[in-house]
């Protein structure tokens, strides 16, 4: 059965590679030049562990922005849309919340608020999100697991609720928390948290895996970082905070559930194709 097909963008393209070109600049910036991120980044983002968790954060966003400049299909990376949009809308509202914080006399600030300001703008008026083009979809990949979903709704209410703290109140935050939370950078790290909160929903909520086989492909990838700062970082992690270890145990939770439940859709795909 021929499926549904809906053309990338061209715009969307371009969109996607100069996203991933700024994203893996960030991502190497954190986790390698870390010396210079309090003096020459957008803002001072310290301590290390922070650094860290952004960097593990903006190499899942490397791959995320390369899928619009590899992707043919819309249908394959539609589920991108309202996840993005609360990610870039969150680091908008805490660019702006601590806007006095800034290093405005560097470039990389004014370059970071032109850019959370116009990627969400772009990408709304590029994205073929026609009444018609919603009411399309896939039927290649079989619907999404039970236990699957049961799981990304767990995880969901997880990640709004920590996305949140970090909004309204990171100093009660900051006493639980594996490393010294600030305000900024702790609104700046909500933004993975609620980004995920969508992207989560979404995939459960999907009506056909190949519409969300990337975004379980990205989660895997997002939670391996995450785990790779653990171990890489062990050391400065603040394990006797009181959910510590309980911000580990998710990291690894999450990324070996999403490991095994896409093995699972993979081989329900192939028994339904095959």
């Amino acid at each position: 059965m021929q499926q549904p097909f809906v053309a990338v963008p061209r715009a969307m393209r371009g969109w996607g590679a100069i996203g991933a070109l700024i994203a893996a600049i960030f991502a190497v910036w954190m986790f390698f030049f870390p010396s210079l991120v309090p003096s020459h980044f957008a803002w001072v983002a310290e301590p290390r562990l922070a650094q860290a968790f952004i960097g593990a954060g903006y190499v899942f966003r490397t791959a995320f922005f390369l899928q619009f400049v590899f992707a043919r299909n819309w249908l394959h990376i539609r589920w991108t849309f309202w996840g993005n949009l609360a990610f870039t809308g969150t680091l908008l509202l805490a660019t702006l919340w601590h806007a006095d914080e800034m290093n405005w006399r560097f470039l990389v600030a004014h370059l970071w608020i032109i850019f959370y300001t116009y990627e969400p703008v772009t990408m709304i008026f590029t994205a073929p999100m026609s009444e018609e083009v919603r009411r399309l979809h896939l039927t290649s990949g079989g619907p999404i697991l039970p236990w699957f979903r049961r799981f990304l709704i767990f995880a969901v209410g997880l990640f709004f609720l920590i996305g949140a703290m970090l909004i309204i109140n990171p100093d009660w935050l900051n006493l639980r928390w594996p490393w010294d939370l600030n305000g900024f950078d702790a609104r700046i790290s909500a933004a993975w948290m609620l980004g995920w909160a969508v992207w989560g929903g979404t995939i459960a909520m999907a009506k056909d895996w190949d519409e969300v086989r990337l975004a379980g492909a990205l989660g895997i990838l997002f939670g391996v970082a995450l785990c790779a700062t653990l171990v890489a970082f062990r050391n400065e992690f603040a394990f006797n905070r009181p959910t510590s270890m309980g911000y580990a145990g998710f990291a690894v939770l999450f990324t070996v559930a999403m490991a095994f439940f896409f093995w699972r859709q993979e081989r329900a795909r192939r028994r339904m194709t095959g």
